[in-house]
């Protein structure tokens, strides 16, 4: 009966090790991405503008513009690959070549769904970083993520040539 008891307790303790949780902190791999709202301070060829972002689901993201002024009234929500404008009230779904200064929100999206597929990324950890490099529609982007809370930092996608810097992010 001791043997049949001590056998148990031992499978037990190499099941819960086996089911152990990673700590986010960790660099053996990273965070997921998470869903998530930041502010967002964007260097989109000469153009500088802030938008507030936030990705509900995988297929889900809004952009939701905070300056120049003119830009204010503009909100952009990408679903399953589908872009719904709204602008002072007005709501139609549109290429993006028409805003060409707003079209950065897709250029985030297929930024994250590239990501999330994983295919062709490049995946290096230092100093508490976590970076991505990849190939998209744009050409090479790189994507950094702060390993312990899983924030993203900054993307840069040379081929836009597009710079965003993440803040307030908060998980969702």
């Amino acid at each position: 009966m001791k043997k049949a008891l001590s056998f148990f307790a031992v499978f037990i303790l190499i099941i819960a090790a086996g089911c152990e949780r990673k700590n986010p902190g960790s660099s053996d791999s990273p965070p997921s991405p998470p869903s998530f709202t930041a502010n967002l301070k964007v260097t989109y060829g000469d153009a500088v503008m802030t938008a507030a972002v936030e990705r509900k689901s995988k297929d889900e993201f809004k952009v939701k513009m905070l300056s120049p002024e003119i830009m204010k009234p503009l909100e952009l929500t990408y679903s399953a690959g589908v872009c719904t404008v709204t602008y002072d009230g007005l709501k139609f779904e549109t290429d993006l070549s028409r805003f060409p200064q707003a079209s950065f929100g897709a250029l985030l999206a297929q930024t994250f769904e590239e990501i999330e597929q994983g295919i062709d990324i490049e995946k290096t950890y230092s100093d508490g970083i976590w970076t991505y490099r990849g190939t998209g529609e744009r050409g090479v982007f790189v994507l950094t993520q702060d390993a312990e809370t899983g924030a993203w930092l900054e993307l840069e996608i040379e081929g836009a040539p597009l710079h965003a810097e993440f803040s307030d992010f908060v998980i969702k």
